[in-house]
């Protein structure tokens, strides 16, 4: 089976910003779905961790401990993010295809979608709309935090740094910031980045300026490497904030560590000032490393800046495990009774062979 591979590392950096923001509001309070009575519908409490969905006749909830391991899930949700069992994220055979319908929507004609407007493009996705090339089908794939860091010239086949990037990250003991970027790279191979330098300077409290800016090489050539911040030192895997290896830069919090790291881009090239103040953003535009596919490619919905409402898009998603194909639409990121966020209600159907 062919399955489709991403390259992660010429995503538009104005792009990463605007889906980070996407995904990170604190205050939005979307339209409310309601319950579709004709079709399968199931809302999951996404507000504190990934909530596991299993596909069938009737889609439920699972518990799940380990979604590296477990077979027993199909998708999983978390704020705004939705991830399948298949590649990095789990050892199932899951993947996603979006017939995006709604894909040149303007942001007001979403804003005036329903669940029920939308149910007929629901309705009209039969077995006939599933792609016939295979190659169509997408399964998870990481999606780092701190990711558009390096370019490759297809003229010279050199990869060099993106110096004029950087990120305000929140460092893994969850309380305080750096500012950084990648200020340059040596030795780079077809397996890895060779030396990264990094330059970041360090916040230690909310307001506060930015302290001296530092720079700390690290060198991936034989495997990972980890750095400390805090310290600015190369650290090792029991106490890091930043962790490098190949052309992947991991942040210790999400998928990739236990700590409450977090990071969001800051779309402009290195400078510490203005002073960066987190307490005026919400804490949730700091994101994670997770994994994603069809559903990091083609979101389900729409932000609106000025409102600070995330507004369904009513796409249309396919669903194949294994035999089966289920068509998926997401009606609302509020719960369809009270209003809360972080509620997600999806409607679904298994496709009639």
């Amino acid at each position: 089976m062919h399955r489709i591979r991403r390259i992660r590392g010429f995503r538009p950096l104005g792009v990463l910003l605007l889906v980070t923001a996407f995904a990170a509001c604190d205050d939005d309070n979307g339209p409310i779905g309601p319950v579709d009575p004709d079709n399968g519908v199931l809302t999951v409490d996404a507000s504190t961790d990934w909530a596991f969905v299993r596909l069938g006749e009737t889609a439920s909830e699972v518990s799940v401990s380990d979604p590296a391991t477990s077979q027993a899930w199909d998708l999983a949700f978390f704020a705004t993010g939705v991830m399948l069992n298949s590649g990095a994220a789990g050892p199932g055979d899951v993947e996603g295809y979006c017939l995006c319908q709604n894909a040149d929507a303007t942001p007001d004609e979403i804003a005036r979608m329903t669940a029920d407007t939308e149910l007929a493009a629901f309705e009209a996705v039969t077995i006939s709309s599933v792609p016939t090339d295979e190659r169509a089908w997408q399964n998870d794939a990481l999606v780092p935090a701190i990711e558009g860091w390096w370019s490759y010239d297809f003229t010279t086949h050199t990869v060099t740094p993106v110096t004029d990037n950087s990120w305000v990250v929140r460092t893994a003991e969850g309380e305080k910031h750096a500012k950084l970027r990648v200020a340059g790279m040596q030795n780079a191979s077809q397996s890895n980045a060779g030396q990264v330098t990094f330059e970041f300077a360090i916040q230690e409290a909310a307001g506060e300026p930015y302290g001296a800016t530092q720079s700390v090489t690290v060198d991936v050539t034989n495997g990972p490497a980890y750095l400390d911040l805090l310290t600015a030192s190369i650290s090792d895997e029991n106490d890091w904030d930043l962790r490098v290896e190949g052309y992947e830069i991991r942040l210790n919090s999400g998928v990739s560590g236990t700590g409450e790291a977090g990071a969001v881009n800051a779309g402009t090239p290195f400078d510490v000032t203005p002073i960066f103040d987190p307490v005026e953003m919400p804490p949730r535009i700091f994101v994670s490393d997770q994994f994603g596919g069809v559903f990091d490619d083609n979101p389900w919905y729409h932000y609106d800046f000025a409102t600070h409402q995330i507004w369904a898009n009513f796409n249309v998603y396919l669903i194949r495990k294994g035999d089966e194909i289920y068509k998926v639409q997401l009606l609302s990121y509020n719960h369809p009774t009270d209003g809360r966020d972080r509620h997600i209600s999806f409607r679904y159907a298994r496709l009639a062979d």
